[in-house]
């Protein structure tokens, strides 16, 4: 059997860096670790793992490093520029390189946020959040470009996470961080279904993309979680210890919902809200700078002021409204767009990747906040007489 010359793209970031871990112990391997920079390689600089840095859209530098690759890994990230264009000249130097397989890694955004109420299965309608650079978007298009390509030959698989845990997980991290300082809120009774894969399940499951026949090879999604019925509330009880918080902020979901709404953007104003603006103050103050708009500003503002007093508050008060009044806001500490993961109420579901690929998750929930939790506290120094003080490092 000839030799695999496994090339794994972004091989810096989280799920790259634990790929090339697990992968350099295979027998009979050759793994090439891709990386944009050397910033964030310290992981795989450590164990001397040799490295080659290659920026994607550089198409000669890319093709060069995918010659003689028989499967590729694409853990790329970056601007949507990146992501695109880089998948672009990825997915030609794959074919021209005549790769065996292409396993890429998607994002269950694609399905929404929240999701489309299907989104259990793999086939249900994709309706990632609107705007070219949102995250889900880009991530849609690159799917579709995956599946082109298999289309025209390339045995392709597309796996599927949700949020990313386990050892160095930094959105794990986050949640910490959040609850902390008070950033983070269980909405309700943290009833809300979470959907995690360990980061090792997830290697696990690109392991078995790399040689699995029949699995997938037209870039179609396969969903990959921890496969296991996990709260938030269950999340945030294993994390608490981290904390040094007795239990978490809570928010009413309705609360959520009103402050994520808030967030977007608005709606088209109504005439009346037009009208004022146009009379307003800021408004009115622009348009005396021309002379000719200036002298009917002051005959109009004169006309009032003969109508008294009385008549110039009314009008003023039916134009701009009452003066607002500056109250304290509760959740302006809230980080609503982590806090609102919360109302995706979908479970994605681990059949097919069950069926195609055989993937079962070797690590448990628990078995992976604990190691995060071991983790973490190492590498923050829980466990030391510095604690007290680097803790306030940590927010």
């Amino acid at each position: 059997m000839s030799t695999k010359r496994i090339v794994v793209l972004g091989a810096s970031g989280f799920v790259g860096t634990t790929l090339v871990e697990r992968l350099q112990k295979w027998s009979g391997v050759e793994v090439v670790a891709v990386i944009h920079s050397a910033a964030s390689a310290w992981r795989l600089a450590r164990r001397s793992a040799p490295l080659l840095q290659v920026d994607i859209a550089d198409r000669p530098a890319l093709g060069n490093a995918l010659a003689g690759a028989t499967h590729v890994i694409n853990c790329t990230r970056g601007p949507r520029s990146v992501m695109i264009g880089g998948l672009e000249n990825i997915l030609d130097a794959c074919r021209t390189s005549g790769v065996r397989r292409f396993v890429h890694l998607s994002s269950v955004m694609v399905y929404g946020d929240p999701p489309h109420p299907d989104s259990h299965r793999e086939d249900a309608p994709t309706h990632p959040p609107p705007g070219v650079d949102s995250y889900g978007m880009t991530k849609l298009e690159q799917d579709r470009m995956v599946q082109a390509a298999a289309a025209t030959g390339l045995p392709s698989v597309v796996l599927c996470p949700p949020n990313i845990s386990g050892p160095f997980s930094g959105y794990v991290a986050g949640i910490v961080a959040g609850l902390r300082n008070g950033s983070f809120a269980l909405v309700d009774r943290g009833e809300s279904p979470c959907n995690l894969v360990d980061v090792r399940n997830l290697c696990h499951a690109v392991e078995l993309a790399l040689d699995t026949e029949g699995a997938m090879l037209d870039g179609g999604r396969l969903f990959v979680t921890d496969g296991e019925e996990v709260s938030w509330g269950s999340v945030v009880a294993e994390l608490l210890e981290l904390t040094g918080v007795d239990e978490a902020r809570r928010i009413a979901r309705a609360e959520l919902l009103r402050l994520a709404e808030r967030g977007k953007p608005d709606a088209a104003p109504s005439v009346a809200a037009s009208i004022r603006h146009l009379v307003s103050s800021e408004v009115r103050a622009a348009l005396r700078k021309d002379p000719l708009l200036a002298k009917l500003d002051r005959a109009a503002r004169a006309t009032v002021t003969r109508l008294g007093r009385g008549i110039e508050s009314k009008l003023r008060m039916g134009i701009e409204g009452p003066p607002p009044i500056s109250r304290p806001d509760p959740y302006e500490s809230l980080a609503v767009g982590l806090c609102a993961q919360q109302l995706r109420e979908v479970r994605h579901r681990n059949e097919r990747a069950e069926q195609l690929l055989g993937f079962r998750p070797p690590v448990s929930f628990r078995q992976s906040m604990a190691d995060f939790r071991m983790w973490y506290r190492k590498m923050h120094g829980m466990d030391t007489p510095f604690w007290r003080i680097s803790r306030h490092l940590y927010g």
